[in-house]
């Protein structure tokens, strides 16, 4: 049953959902408008520039409280002598809520944003003496590149730096590159291409990231004087929240090795073919098997330098925020935890399940993590695994005269797979749509075209570049 309500015009100016007026034109439900408050409320409150504001404090020391409610606490310079290196989708918001905190203390710094980030000069001019780079993300280029060389460069030149603080959030693999010897830039985004389609996971992905590269697994920290104070304030998009995948492991340890990176590649046959590529990435994997100074950083040499890696925001903590909302709104919430990996197969059989189990009035079911999906690169097609997730469940869920329910699938940092939204939702008027326009869902999924097909249906969620990204949320809401 649609609903009639009035839409809250302060809200709908303050939304990071950039189309929330065409949404709930197009689906005129209490779920909708519910659950849409509910993302607005965990991207308001879970702004990087906010949580870092809020994990830090700042008197004759400085504080950082972590995810776990664990506190460390360092001492501060009294000049202008702390450099700053901040890398990833959330690395603007998180350098802005530093400088409010220390600006007083720091000497410089590096902002690495992905290409199409929207900065105003104002605020760049605001950040201390930055050095700006656009760089590229999902797949790295020369930008990436010219990042690295950046950062060397600063790390290698450290006269009157007391401290090195690393801002570090989702993207920053692809942010910041440094192919390893033997090797082309062009042969790593290959390589980095080809491990995203085939349906590899994110720590499979960063283990032959790791071992292609001389900055991750924690290499980076080699161009340091090892008694240098680096402390990395960590914001997680990776399940489970292993510093070791997240960034790859740029300032932490790693216990992958050369022969895992090779067995990756096996596993997804990559290494079957017979290339040019393939034999120069073969060569210098099988070349690092053994070798200590090539090999990254292991546990050992890691716990004898002078490194902090602090964890303040992940996933958990954005579904607690939508939890809140929704329960302040008085529904029953359900929420099952953030570490949701499984294939696009399994989840649909999930999310059948999990839609047949809301109940008839004000019921939510929450899932935080990431799904895998396999990508037919013959196919052309527009989308993501979220919206190809709402495309799945549009041939099975039912809907009746008097229903009321949402579901939502959507990436916290604005962008799903190719295309220029962040996911998508299914309402009994996504339904609706599909029947009387005879849209065919299977030809769509076919082509892998699944932003055309929820355009059509009115059914995209934009929300351009968040400046975050803590994994992707999957949210059912029930209200009748």
């Amino acid at each position: 049953m649609k609903m009639n309500y009035r839409h809250n015009n302060t809200l709908n100016l303050m939304s990071f959902i950039k189309n929330r007026e065409s949404i709930l034109r197009h689906h005129k439900f209490q779920s909708v408008k519910d659950s849409l408050d509910a993302l607005d409320y965990a991207f308001k409150n879970c702004s990087p520039e906010k949580l870092v504001n809020m994990s830090i404090e700042v008197d004759s020391t400085m504080r950082i409280i972590d995810i776990n409610r664990n506190i460390h606490e360092f001492s501060l310079p009294n000049d202008k002598s702390i450099l700053v290196i901040s890398v990833g989708k959330a690395s603007e918001k998180m350098l802005a809520g530093l400088v409010k905190k220390i600006g007083d203390r720091i000497a410089r710094s590096i902002l690495i944003v992905p290409k199409g980030y929207e900065m105003e000069s104002e605020r760049i001019l605001s950040l201390h003496n930055s050095t700006v780079i656009y760089s590229s993300h999902p797949i790295p280029n020369s930008k990436s590149l010219l990042a690295s060389k950046v950062v060397i460069r600063e790390l290698e030149h450290l006269d009157n730096i007391d401290i090195v603080i690393f801002l570090i959030s989702g993207g920053s693999s692809s942010l910041i590159v440094s192919p390893i010897a033997g090797i082309t830039l062009s042969d790593k985004k290959e390589i980095n291409k080809r491990l995203i389609t085939c349906g590899a996971n994110i720590d499979e992905i960063n283990i032959v990231r790791k071992h292609l590269s001389e900055i991750k697994g924690g290499k980076i920290l080699r161009f340091l004087n090892p008694k240098r104070k680096v402390i990395s304030i960590i914001l997680s998009d990776v399940v489970g929240d292993n510093l070791s995948t997240i960034g790859s492991g740029l300032t932490f340890y790693d216990n992958s090795t050369y022969k895992d990176a090779i067995s990756v590649l096996q596993n997804y046959s990559i290494f079957k073919e017979d290339s040019e590529l393939i034999r120069r990435v073969r060569k210098v994997l099988t070349r690092g098997i053994g070798i200590r100074s090539l090999e990254t950083v292991k546990p050992i040499e890691f716990n004898s330098l002078a490194v902090n890696n602090c964890i303040i925001g992940n996933n958990s903590k954005f579904c607690k925020k939508i939890i809140f909302y929704l329960r302040s709104a008085g529904y029953n919430v359900q929420y099952k935890g953030s570490h949701l990996t499984m294939s696009m197969k399994d989840f649909i059989s999930l999310a059948k399940d999990t839609f047949n189990k809301l109940g008839n009035e004000k019921t939510a079911i929450l899932f935080g993590g990431e799904i895998t999906n396999v990508i037919d690169k013959s196919q052309k097609g527009i989308g993501g695994r979220n919206q190809e997730a709402i495309c799945r469940m549009i041939e099975f869920i039912n809907t009746s005269e008097n229903s009321d329910f949402c579901v939502i699938c959507i990436g916290t940092d604005g962008i799903d797979g190719n295309s220029k939204d962040a996911g998508g939702l299914m309402t009994p008027a996504t339904s609706d749509y599909s029947e009387t326009r005879g849209l065919q869902v299977k030809s769509f999924l076919k082509s892998q075209d699944s932003n055309t097909l929820l355009r059509n249906l009115h059914s995209t969620i934009n929300t351009g570049y968040t400046g975050t990204n803590f994994n992707d949320i999957y949210l059912f809401v029930r209200t009748k």
